[in-house]
């Protein structure tokens, strides 16, 4: 139970001396939590004290035009801090950009600055609009904008766009039981960008025909960039009122990350289990979150997570048959064609 309390929050981090509020103190200490805190330096190739001189270095500048071209989401509430602030701001956001992980945000109260470059250079795979083609009149809603539907080959088809609100466990089972019969589902969670972890194991327990190893947690217990735990092992058990135990398709794309990233190492391990479609966007880190002495916020990816190979899934999860959509077509998703095919198979 402990393991699985720690997967699931988002723990603050707090520094034990409080300094002055000044542009140096602040850039300080965002670079100390990162250097002992953050999780994938050896996976990402970062030597994080260059960093700290070059983007030091670059804050001392004066009137430099500081090139704008990069993967960093701005998220704006639309006041517009002060020049120095702003200054600041960006330098850290860009700094951090060099870790290249969706999970380090920076936060100053007026701009949420978020790496994406785990998916923007990739296609989506994935028009919602065509999802429609496979509502009907048997559709079932749950609270959390998931639906599920039996689809006229004798299909479940679930559509899961995030893990973001707990799902109702009764709710979910009810409309679960639906599927008892069915040939397979298809489990589409393309473009789920993650959310609340237990809610990936719930998920995934509907499936579990028992218990399973689906992978590793290490912790960070030192400042060290490779001060970490053992490996602690990670299981699904089954669990719910009306288990579907049958074939399963899980669609994915690029733009699948963190707990949804998860949820698909998890039903990579179960043998009636095909993944389909693009790579995951990845996002393997358990993140906390931590406060500078100016009041902005900065989260980062801590304890790394493994598949049952000891292999990071910081990068992604790999589909078993790679399909691309068909952007030509009008109506229908080939992807989930494919995904029918595949269950229909003998």
């Amino acid at each position: 139970m402990g393991l699985i309390l720690l997967l699931t929050a988002c723990n603050s981090l707090f520094m034990d001396e409080q300094k002055p509020n000044t542009p140096q103190n602040n850039f300080d200490l965002l670079w100390q939590i990162i250097d002992e805190r953050y999780c994938y330096f050896e996976e990402k190739g970062v030597n994080w004290n260059q960093m700290r001189q070059k983007y030091w270095r670059e804050l001392q500048k004066s009137g430099n035009d500081t090139d704008q071209t990069h993967r960093l989401e701005l998220q704006s509430s639309g006041d517009v801090p002060d020049p120095l602030s702003a200054q600041l701001f960006y330098t850290m956001a860009t700094m951090l950009e060099e870790l290249r992980d969706g999970h380090v945000t920076l936060d100053d109260g007026y701009t949420s600055c978020t790496y994406t470059g785990w998916h923007t250079p990739y296609p989506d795979n994935f028009i919602p609009t065509r999802i429609n083609t496979y509502k009907n009149n048997r559709t079932r809603y749950l609270n959390n904008e998931t639906f599920f539907s039996t689809l006229p080959e004798n299909i479940g088809y679930i559509r899961c766009s995030s893990f973001s609100d707990k799902f109702n466990r009764d709710e979910f089972d009810k409309a679960l039981a639906k599927f008892e019969g069915l040939k397979g589902v298809i489990i589409d969670v393309r473009s789920n960008g993650g959310g609340l972890v237990s809610e990936a194991y719930m998920f995934a327990s509907r499936f579990a025909r028992e218990k399973i190893h689906v992978g590793y947690v290490r912790y960070k217990i030192g400042k060290g960039h490779k001060d970490f735990s053992d490996y602690f092992a990670r299981y699904v058990e089954p669990d719910g009122a009306n288990p579907f135990h049958g074939k399963v398709v899980v669609i994915t794309n690029r733009k699948v990350y963190s707990a949804a990233n998860l949820f698909v190492s998890f039903m990579s391990c179960f043998p009636q289990v095909c993944i389909m479609g693009d790579n995951t966007g990845g996002g393997g880190g358990v993140p906390i979150s931590a406060e500078l002495y100016n009041g902005w916020t900065v989260k980062l990816s801590t304890n790394p997570v493994f598949d049952i190979n000891k292999r990071s899934i910081e990068s992604g999860i790999a589909p078993d048959y790679s399909v691309e959509l068909n952007t030509k077509e009008t109506q229908k998703d080939n992807i989930i064609e494919t995904a029918k095919t595949w269950i229909l198979a003998k």
